[in-house]
C-alpha cells in the first residue's frame, strides 16, 4: 500500500478527529464530566423551580385563608342586612307602610 492510501485511509476512519485532539480516556472522561456538569446544572435548575413553586402555593394558601374570612363577614352582614325587624322598621320609617288590617285584606279566587 503506498502512502497516500495509508493517509486517506487513516484521515477518513471515524474515529481520527477525536484520536488527534484526544485519546479514548481523554475522551470518555470529557463525556463523563460534561454529564456531571449537566445534572448539577439540572439540579440547581430543578431546586430553583421547587423553591418558586412552593413560595407560589404558600401564597396562594394565605389568599384563600384570606378570602374565606372575607366570605364569613360577608355572609354575617348579609344576615344583619336581611333580618326580618330591620326590614320592617325600614318599610314603615322610609316608605310609610303599615301592616294592613284584616277589613282591608281582599282575596281574589
Amino acid at each position: 500500500m503506498n502512502a497516500a492510501a495509508r493517509f486517506n485511509q487513516g484521515v477518513l476512519s471515524r474515529g481520527w478527529a477525536i484520536s488527534v485532539f484526544l485519546t479514548r480516556v481523554q475522551f470518555s472522561t470529557l463525556i463523563v464530566g460534561l454529564t456531571i456538569l449537566s445534572s448539577a446544572l439540572m439540579m440547581v435548575y430543578i431546586t430553583n423551580c421547587t423553591r418558586c413553586l412552593n413560595a407560589s402555593l404558600q401564597q396562594s394558601l394565605v389568599d384563600r385563608d384570606h378570602l374565606y374570612v372575607q366570605h364569613g363577614q360577608l355572609l354575617l352582614e348579609k344576615s344583619t342586612w336581611m333580618m326580618q325587624a330591620r326590614v320592617q322598621q325600614i318599610a314603615e320609617d322610609k316608605l310609610g307602610m303599615v301592616v294592613p288590617t284584616g277589613k282591608s285584606v281582599i282575596i281574589v279566587n
